[in-house]
């Protein structure tokens, strides 16, 4: 699938269904490690399988580099990142429903 760290997910299974998460870690091909600052902080990441997430095509450059430069993140920073992130989906996805 090709996640990367700071991308934009959401769960597709479980019950944390169509939640939206920031992916802080990739544990190995099939794992990664995803937080929303709210229910799952960024001090206890929930392990997710790659199969049970859906993938958008945006990511939190800010905690990308935070993260890959082993600077601390806070819980702040990954709610807000993440309000602004569902933002622009949302936009993408009601500007593309108009066209059909």
């Amino acid at each position: 699938m090709g996640l990367e760290i700071g991308q934009l997910v959401s769960s597709k299974a479980g019950r944390d269904w169509r939640r939206k998460y920031l992916v802080v870690e990739l544990l190995d091909d099939n794992f990664v490690l995803v937080a929303d600052g709210k229910t799952r902080k960024i001090s206890k990441p929930k392990k997710k399988n790659i199969k049970h997430l859906v993938a958008h095509p945006v990511k939190a450059a800010e905690i990308a580099e935070a993260i890959k430069a082993k600077r601390k993140v806070t819980n702040q920073q990954i709610r807000m990142n993440l309000a602004s992130l569902i933002a622009m989906t949302e936009k993408r996805e009601e500007g593309s429903s108009n066209n059909g």
